[in-house]
């Protein structure tokens, strides 16, 4: 491809990660609060932490995938037959390794539902096994076709299957079924979608392989590229698990553990409202970020062309986080009130605000990846260890408290993210774009105080109106 079809390809690529993310966020938090009102407190602690056990273990056994598809998948679709061939060794890869961990979590589902207290629930354990190996066969697929820039396609079938399934998971909680009926129900509900979406998605690979936007005449040693992606998989791999030991899955066993299911679930509400806020920004970038940098990297004057990608990509991510910001300002001013529960609404505004100022800074770390700089990462993820090797050894969680102890991982990601902005501006000179991000603050917090502001005299003048009626 050339550097008009990488730009086109990267613009439709987040337009349709934008619609899909946030289509399918804003249902799964809706759900979850329903079920939160639903369930009762030990089934809502057994649903969120079965979900984040499935989850957590994908990106455990995921082997860097998610960091090294997007990364050389453009290598390998400079050849057809390779791109193929590497496609298929690919999914074969991830089902031997889901069987795997299936059959090592049947044979120990006995000692597990124990473990949990759960024995009278072993079942649930028998669909989380299904449920698992369904969505990391998908996972997959996602980035497969993400790494082409299939989003349109693959975002369009997972669309339709996701509506059918919300649909019939508000039907069954508003049905008023028993807690214990309702939480099976649910299981099943997933399941039958994610085994509906593999079909679908494994079907459509013989219509990627035919995208002439890929005509993949070229020659590649097939063997040399797939020892630098085994190599790249595996550092990725080692990054992310330490990484998802500071994020939401990991913490809310954590939690639970530590706190007790109260304080867990709690932090399973503000995080996923945060996410709400986050992974708008992080899903409608998607793996675009390492895609576009990838591809430009494969172009003849790829360095040349580099900081001019590395800014468009910051500015588009500036774009997306500095408003999510300003919608956070109106929702402190004006709606407060919604929350029930103020522990909540303070962790809610906390992660946040930290997460989409993460997000800001994620280029740094993506630029580090594609350009396989390891030694870089290693000493940026220091902060990671150091903070991993504290909660183990000493009792920081119990002694802090939620609010703390969220404030502290947030330092701990911050950390790292600065450590890399200040290696790449020394090292690759790709520096901020600061002027830019200014403006757009600006203009953000310009339009969020007029609409707070008009909201707030709006509300005011209501009860004098009224009052002027009765009189």
């Amino acid at each position: 491809m050339n550097i008009r079809q990488i730009n086109k390809k990267f613009s439709q690529g987040i337009t349709w990660n934008a619609f899909f993310y946030t289509f399918r966020k804003g249902l799964s938090i809706f759900s979850t609060f329903l079920l939160y009102k639903k369930l009762s407190m030990l089934d809502f602690s057994i649903w969120a932490n079965i979900n984040s056990f499935i989850f957590l273990i994908l990106l455990w056994l995921d082997f860097g995938f998610r960091k090294s598809l997007p990364r050389y998948c453009p290598q390998f679709a400079k050849n057809k037959s390779s791109m193929k061939r590497f496609i298929r060794y690919i999914v074969r890869f991830q089902a031997t390794i889901l069987t795997i961990a299936v059959t090592v979590f049947l044979l120990l589902a006995k000692t597990i539902s124990y473990r949990l207290n759960i024995t009278h629930m072993i079942d649930l354990l028998y669909l989380c096994c299904a449920l698992f190996a369904l969505e990391g066969i998908l996972s997959v697929m996602r980035l497969i076709y993400y790494s082409y820039f299939w989003q349109k396609q693959f975002n369009l079938v997972m669309s339709s299957i996701i509506t059918v399934k919300s649909l019939t998971l508000l039907a069954f909680i508003f049905l008023s079924y028993p807690s214990t009926t309702l939480l099976r129900l649910i299981f099943i509900t997933e399941i039958i979608a994610g085994l509906l979406a593999v079909i679908c998605t494994i079907f459509m690979l013989k219509h990627l392989y035919k995208d002439k936007s890929y005509p993949g005449n070229q020659t590649i040693d097939f063997k040399e590229t797939g020892k630098a992606f085994i190599k790249h998989s595996g550092i990725m791999w080692l990054n992310n698990n330490l990484k998802s030991l500071t994020e939401r899955n990991f913490m809310i066993i954590i939690l639970t553990k530590l706190l007790g299911p109260y304080w867990s679930n709690l932090f399973k509400l503000a995080n996923d409202g945060a996410l709400l806020f986050q992974r708008t920004v992080l899903k409608t970038i998607g793996t675009t970020d390492t895609s576009l940098l990838s591809y430009i990297q494969t172009l003849a004057d790829g360095e040349k062309r580099m900081p001019a990608a590395f800014h468009q990509l910051i500015k588009r991510i500036a774009s997306l986080s500095i408003p999510l910001l300003g919608i956070l300002f109106i929702v402190v001013a004006n709606f407060r009130h919604v929350f029930d529960n103020i522990i909540i609404f303070e962790a809610f505004c906390l992660i946040t605000i930290c997460y989409l100022v993460e997000s800001l800074l994620s280029p740094y770390e993506r630029i580090l990846e594609v350009k396989r700089h390891y030694p870089t990462l290693a000493i940026a993820y220091l902060p990671y260890i150091v903070f991993i090797i504290s909660i183990l050894c000493f009792p920081i969680i119990p002694i802090m408290g939620l609010l703390w102890t969220i404030v502290l991982i947030h330092a701990v990601r911050f950390a790292s993210y600065l450590i890399m902005l200040s290696i790449v501006r020394t090292q690759q000179k790709l520096t901020f774009p600061v002027a830019y991000t200014i403006k757009l603050l600006l203009i953000t917090i310009a339009i969020s105080a007029s609409v707070s502001l008009t909201s707030k005299l709006v509300a005011n003048h209501r009860p004098t109106r009224h009052c002027n009626k009765s009189s």
